[in-house]
């Protein structure tokens, strides 16, 4: 019966592999730079959730053909940055958080963004696939944060 204990506990402390996660993660800002839709389409979920400020986009066909796809393909002159990318990996489930900056040219107008991107990723089968999607403005850090 101890040993089962000790399992548990190691399980538990046991930190869970990024490389699945962030090999998906990868494959998305490739796709997503390159225009690669098809690659887009295929790490949605079925049951993908998307929110940017007042939009919401639920199921994969939502998601994808009212919001991904059209903004991906009619971009051009596009440059992305992305910084403090922080992933939270568990078993099935993982959490990303990060930090964008867009520029080019979207339907022949300017565009200068930059917010925070949080996505839920979540293990089927072998693949990992996005679940959750979530879009908001900067947020200014707090003085004296130091982050």
């Amino acid at each position: 019966m101890i040993w089962l204990a000790t399992i548990a506990v190691y399980t538990a402390l046991t930190p869970v592999p990024q490389e699945g996660v962030k090999e998906a993660l990868a494959r998305y800002d490739t796709a997503f730079r390159t225009k690669d839709v098809g690659t887009i389409h295929s790490l949605l979920s079925e049951d993908v959730l998307l929110y940017e400020h007042s939009v919401r986009n639920d199921g994969r066909e939502d998601v994808f053909k009212n919001h991904l796809e059209p903004e991906i393909l009619e971009f051009e002159d596009m440059k992305l940055e992305l910084s403090d990318v922080r992933i939270t990996p568990g078993a099935d489930l993982a959490l990303v958080t990060r930090a964008y900056k867009l520029e080019g040219n979207y339907k022949g107008k300017p565009i200068d963004a930059s917010g925070n991107e949080t996505m839920v990723w979540k293990k089927m089968e072998a693949e990992w696939r996005i679940a959750h999607i979530h879009y908001s403005h900067p947020c200014p850090k707090p003085a004296g944060s130091g982050n």
